[in-house]
């Protein structure tokens, strides 16, 4: 009986026939059950195991979870068929909840504790730990990579128990525990690791770690600590040879060192590297290694990040689009860069006025922002677009028809002034003409001596700033969209010269700057997380639109001061 069950299940792998399966199963239950003429006591509990293993590599976990049953309740001793049953057991379900991670997590870790104990049962330490990984591969992103640090942990001291000697595997699972570190926010102890995890690369593999850190500071968004710019360095450089161990593999890897080895002293040489790094990740997406184009695109992004700039972001649209289809191709996890690469390309393609491809750049952004981070921003982003992509009706909100008009000014024209105030009348009706008027002071009589006009001039832009300061109470004091259409109409009035509607505007947004930020960003704990990332990103918003009131202010002292020397020359002789 024995012997027929095992044919069957030689004959379901060989073929993958459902039918032999289903008659080993069969069997197995007949002679459980006492059905057949059999003596079931010269039956061996190990054939639960292997008709549960082959039902489960064909799919067909209803007779996999009923032979592990059956096999658990005839209490079989502690051996390897017990360690395969508990990883068939954690294999039954792929982890989407975290409850669902405890429990396959459960199993795997009974079936390491097991066999990490035998000298011939560790090789299945290593096959629990790649089966770990494939389950868990759901959880490899930004804020669910924190729910793995114990169990990892448990992985690589069980592999470093039986002194695993594939090291370049253990140096890929030590480089996703110090990832998942800094996801739980362990930055202490990622960076502790970091240090352990190079170590024990440059005694194993030596290849696997050049020794340029001290050399070179990867380009990395500025709300990262200096901790974790350190470690995303130490991430991004050396992983992927743990899983290219071809040729092919070692020459990405040596290609990839040098380049990102080079000093970019100028926007030429940037381009030329951001150029090679494109070519390469160009083959790198022929051959097919998914761990290969991840780390391409990983050094790729980061030699673009100096040149997103709006005057030179254009000329590594090709490469940005590249980097985007590769690692949607491989469905990559990478979504810290998948985000950001889509919403610059979106810029890029609005400011060319290819109105469809960047909304559809905008919405790729979203889906990809799985924890929200940039919500707001995006969100307003593909706003714009959308009123600015629909030609038919005036919306009917102040804010639209503000943002409609600021969105219509493109090349650099005077004929674009009317506009930009009609935008600012439209955010403030009444107070962003007065604020205007504070910039171009009523005429006063000519007899008066230039002392007087003076005067008058300052009495007249004092009472048009009281004004303005008064705006902001009339509002809701929440936070909305109008902080951010002012900014951009900060913006736009900058790149326009239009220095008066310019410095106007400047002045109504950062009357937004009055401390709400400050307790928002104390007090912020827990669900209020997302609103906390909101916050920052407006702070970064009106630390722009300061830089760019005192680019103005200055402008006008020193048009003053030219005033000053016409009317008062004797002061300065």
């Amino acid at each position: 009986m024995d012997l027929q069950i095992r044919q069957y299940l030689i004959k379901a792998g060989d073929n993958n026939d459902p039918v032999a399966l289903r008659k080993a199963y069969d069997t197995v239950k007949n002679v459980t059950s006492g059905k057949t003429a059999s003596d079931n006591k010269y039956f061996l509990p190990e054939l639960y195991v292997l008709c549960a293993e082959q039902a489960l590599q064909m799919g067909c976990k209803e007779i996999t979870e009923d032979c592990l049953t059956m096999y658990l309740e005839s209490k079989p001793p502690t051996n390897q068929f017990l360690c395969r049953a508990y990883l068939c057991q954690a294999q039954l379900k792929s982890p989407q909840t975290v409850d669902d991670l405890d429990k396959a997590v459960m199993y795997y870790l009974k079936a390491i504790e097991v066999s990490k104990d035998k000298p011939g049962y560790h090789f299945l330490v290593f096959n629990a730990s790649l089966l770990y990984f494939q389950s868990v591969r759901a959880f490899l992103r930004p804020g669910w990579r924190r729910h793995l640090v114990s169990s990892l942990t448990e992985v690589l001291r069980a592999l470093e128990v039986v002194q695993e000697s594939d090291y370049a595997w253990r140096s890929e699972l030590m480089l996703l525990l110090v990832e998942c570190l800094l996801d739980a926010g362990k930055e202490k102890e990622a960076a502790a690791y970091a240090k352990v995890t190079s170590d024990f690369i440059e005694q194993h593999k030596p290849e696997l770690h050049p020794r340029i850190f001290s050399t070179q500071v990867v380009i990395t968004p500025p709300s990262l600590s200096p901790v974790t710019l350190f470690i995303t360095f130490f991430l991004d450089i050396p992983r992927f040879g743990h899983h290219s161990r071809s040729p092919i593999g070692c020459m990405y890897y040596a290609q990839l060192s040098v380049l990102c080895l080079m000093e970019c002293v100028c926007i030429q040489a940037q381009l030329a590297a951001v150029g090679r790094l494109d070519a390469l990740l160009q083959r790198a997406v022929k051959e097919g290694d998914g761990q290969v184009i991840q780390c391409v695109c990983a050094a790729l992004w980061n030699s673009c990040l100096p040149l997103l700039q709006p005057n030179l972001r254009r000329s590594i649209k090709r490469a940005l689009l590249t980097l985007a289809h590769a690692l949607e191709a491989i469905n990559s996890m990478l979504l810290g860069v998948r985000c950001p690469v889509h919403a610059e390309l979106a810029g890029i393609e609005e400011e060319e006025e290819r109105l469809e491809p960047a909304l559809r750049h905008l919405h790729k952004a979203l889906a990809l922002d799985e924890r929200a981070q940039h919500q707001q921003r995006l969100s307003f982003s593909l706003h714009l677009l959308q009123l600015r992509a629909s030609l038919h009706g005036a919306p009917a909100r102040q804010e639209d028809q503000a943002a409609r008009l600021i969105e219509q000014v493109s090349p650099p024209a005077r004929k674009w002034r009317p506009m930009l105030v009609s935008a600012g009348i439209a955010l403030a009706p009444v107070t962003f003409q007065m604020a205007l008027n504070a910039e171009h002071p009523a005429k006063v009589s000519g007899s008066r001596l230039h002392v007087e006009e003076l005067a008058a001039k300052a009495q007249h832009h004092l009472a048009c700033e009281d004004e303005v300061k008064g705006h902001l109470a009339s509002l809701d004091r929440g936070t909305d969209d109008r902080e951010r259409l002012w900014a951009s109409l900060v913006k736009v009035a900058r790149r326009q010269e239009v220095w008066d509607v310019c410095r106007a505007a400047c002045r109504f947004c950062l009357l937004y700057d009055d401390g709400r930020w400050k307790n928002n960003l104390e007090g912020n704990q827990g669900a209020r997380g997302l609103a906390l990332q909101g916050d920052r990103e407006l702070l970064r918003l009106l630390a722009e639109v300061h830089f760019i009131t005192a680019e103005v202010e200055q402008s006008q002292a020193i048009h003053t001061h030219s005033q000053a020397r016409f009317l008062f020359p004797g002061i300065y002789e």
